[in-house]
């Protein structure tokens, strides 16, 4: 029954009543919806209490659709999933053989989702399926929100039977180099703590990790120089230390492409200056090169693994983690140039938050104090 019925079948019923009630007589209703007895024509009527909370739906119905709210309280998710379905099928008919449902009620259930919507998302003159302009504008919007909300689900069910995860957010980098081996470790001695990783550039964990967003941290700092020392409540453990390698890609001979010693333009892979590894190679390293060499800047990125690719690639010299670049200078693919540039040195560190409750956290934070694997 369509919206509009259902209103006016809705207020029919209740005029009836009242109308009933209000002349004092009730035999002639359907069924016995108010009380028989103690009838006082003006007053509100009573229900006979079986059907006291059909009543009420139907004032809740009158209610939703005088004031707007119909929509909202009737929308169903399989109407969303009707409407992508439609689209990836490109007939009614291929779409509701996808849903398991005839393609008569298939349509009833696109048409529905256009009322809750209050507009229409197919083009009906169209010999062909055609989404209308706002559809298409949309398409992704639904996509996303209906992902999320599996994705939310997934998450209180899992809460709901073994506990909150503890979120560790980390930089690009070290995701690469370094979180397979600690994960593996956690997953060896603490198979059933949940965690959830969460990388991103390294500004953006700090800023998370200091609004609350992660219960971890796991970053690179410049060697003597911690982060968050201002807030004494925040715990910090020290995990390990690696060089900053000058590099650059080797030739048959397991030499350095670039003549070092010639006066050619030094071609350099070089970091952003408003990086973290940018502002830490900036003095002495960067200053040094540009006093003794004439620099050609091949590239300027805050893209770590996107130095690593140039510098394997043979287009430049660039300064990159040894954690890194670790299984390429064991294989003779990079060359290490640390001898003659020289670099800093940069300490892994993992900080947690004070009072996080999740027992995943305390778990994983007594591993990580215990023997956690080399940087």
């Amino acid at each position: 029954m369509r919206a509009s019925r259902r209103l006016v079948f809705c207020m029919s019923v209740l005029s009836m009543i009242r109308q009933a009630w209000d002349v004092g007589v009730t035999d002639h209703l359907p069924m016995p919806l108010v009380c028989s007895k103690n009838i006082t024509p003006g007053t509100e009527p009573r229900l006979m209490p079986r059907y006291c909370h059909v009543i009420k739906f139907l004032h809740m119905q009158c209610f939703l659709q005088k004031n707007n709210h119909w929509k909202v309280f009737l929308m169903k998710i399989e109407w969303i999933e009707d409407f992508l379905a439609l689209i990836e099928a490109g007939t009614f008919s291929q779409a509701a053989q996808r849903r398991h449902v005839t393609q008569p009620a298939f349509s009833r259930r696109i048409r529905q989702l256009e009322d809750w919507l209050g507009v229409e998302l197919i083009d009906r003159h169209s010999p062909r399926l055609t989404l209308l302009p706002h559809a298409k504008a949309y398409e992704p919007s639904l996509r996303d929100w209906l992902a999320h909300l599996y994705a939310l689900r997934g998450r209180i069910r899992a809460d709901a039977a073994h506990g909150p995860r503890g979120i560790l957010t980390t930089q690009h980098t070290l995701t690469v180099s370094y979180l397979p081996r600690l994960l593996r470790y956690f997953r060896q001695h603490a198979p059933h703590a949940r965690l959830q990783v969460r990388s991103s550039d390294r500004s953006d964990c700090i800023r998370d990790f200091q609004r609350g967003d992660a219960d971890l941290l796991l970053c690179s700092e410049l060697d003597g120089t911690p982060m968050l020392v201002e807030r004494a409540e925040i715990q910090r453990i020290q995990l390990g230390s690696e060089q900053l390698v000058p590099v650059c890609a080797a030739d048959r001979f397991g030499k350095p492409v670039f003549d070092l010693d010639s006066h050619d333009p030094l071609p350099v892979i070089g970091y952003e200056p408003t990086s973290f590894l940018g502002s830490v190679l900036s003095s002495p390293y960067w200053l040094d090169l540009q006093r003794h060499y004439d620099i050609e800047l091949v590239c300027e990125t805050a893209f770590t693994i996107g130095i690593r690719e140039l510098t394997l690639a043979g287009l430049g010299i660039g300064w990159l983690p040894h954690g890194l670049i670790e299984p390429h200078l064991e294989t003779g693919k990079l060359v290490s140039l640390a001898e003659r540039f020289g670099g800093p040195m940069l300490v892994v560190a993992c900080y947690r938050q004070p009072d996080v409750g999740a027992a995943s956290v305390n778990t994983l934070w007594e591993l990580l104090h215990d023997r956690p694997p080399m940087v």
